[in-house]
């Protein structure tokens, strides 16, 4: 579980500093909102600035999560089974409430357009399993005895796929292809403070 989390995470942060506070190269304030005809939804689009900014603040806590936790890791907490339990499980319980809760309030959000719509509804189910399997995970995490001499294989072993961070790269990749969206990351307060937060964990 922690090498996949450490690993995916730096590329996260790295992706998601790109996408908050880069330059935009092609500015979505000119996009006519003229609506296709669609079939699949009826209630009104959700505002792409809001929903992108209830995206970053839900994903927050798990990339600040992950660079708490590379912290702990490579200040000697590598090699101390209980600081290790510890780092995790602050990880695994904080980026599961934020990311569940995140998921409900994109769902009420709906789609910030028709053409999003397919993408909206893959994210809202990201964010509610993840939520899932990382409390689950959390759950599991706290009843391990860090003095186990099976305490690293057990550990390796938590979490199923819905809790594997490069999930998390693929989705933000994701929204940064998309033209509309990737302009709200930049404008969303919430993804402009993500982004300088980051920085300044990152420096």
């Amino acid at each position: 579980m922690k090498h996949r989390i450490a690993l995916a995470g730096v590329f996260a942060a790295v992706l998601v500093t790109g996408a908050c506070s880069g330059s935009s190269g092609s500015s979505g304030s000119s996009g006519s909102s003229a609506a296709p005809t669609t079939t699949t939804t009826t209630a009104a689009s959700a505002d792409p600035v809001k929903w992108a900014g209830t995206f970053c603040e839900g994903i927050t806590p798990t990339i600040e999560g992950v660079v708490e936790l590379l912290k702990t890791m490579l200040g000697g907490g590598g090699t101390d089974p209980a600081a290790q339990k510890q780092a995790l499980l602050d990880y695994a319980t904080k980026s599961g409430q934020s990311l569940a809760d995140a998921g409900k309030k994109l769902d009420d959000l709906g789609a910030p357009s028709p053409e999003a719509q397919a993408l909206h509804d893959e994210l809202v189910k990201f964010f509610t399993d993840s939520g899932k399997s990382l409390n689950t995970a959390s759950e599991e995490l706290a009843k391990l005895d860090p003095n186990d001499p099976e305490f690293a294989t057990k550990l390796e072993q938590l979490g199923g796929d819905e809790a594997d961070p490069t999930k998390l790269q693929e989705q933000i990749k994701k929204l940064q292809e998309d033209p509309k969206l990737g302009a709200a990351l930049k404008e969303a307060p919430e993804c402009v403070a993500m982004g300088e937060k980051l920085k300044g964990l990152g420096g």
